[in-house]
């Protein structure tokens, strides 16, 4: 059995995809870019695990998305979205150790990040 802490830490951090994006891909933010990952959600006694690619990456600190604003860039540096194969959007944040994690935007001023999500290209 593999101890869950470790499940959570491996995998892509968003900086090393933001750094392994084209020039290309970077400039078409907002369109699905070619790469397929597998986001692993990590909640629950059974991650789930779906498949999606980025529209947007970037960090906090540079006029991050509305919905993230209330987050503080103290702790947390990216963000990611994903366009997932269902068609729908997933936010993904990273904090200073490079760990990823689900972000739900509850309101104007209230993001809640639930769970480590672990991301493999």
């Amino acid at each position: 059995m593999t101890d869950r802490s470790d499940q959570e830490q491996n995998g892509l951090s968003l900086s090393e995809i933001d750094s392994m994006r084209t020039l290309d891909e970077k400039q078409r933010d907002g369109a699905s870019g070619e790469t397929v990952y597998q986001l692993t959600f990590h909640k629950g006694q059974e991650p789930t695990i779906e498949e999606g690619k980025v529209t947007e990456i970037g960090s906090l600190d540079d006029s991050p998305p509305i919905d993230l604003q209330a987050l503080g860039t103290d702790t947390y540096t990216y963000y990611g979205i994903f366009r997932m194969k269902d068609r729908s959007t997933t936010m993904v944040v990273q904090d200073k150790d490079g760990k990823t994690y689900k972000a739900l935007s509850l309101g104007k001023d209230t993001v809640r990040v639930p769970y480590p999500v672990s991301i493999e290209s």
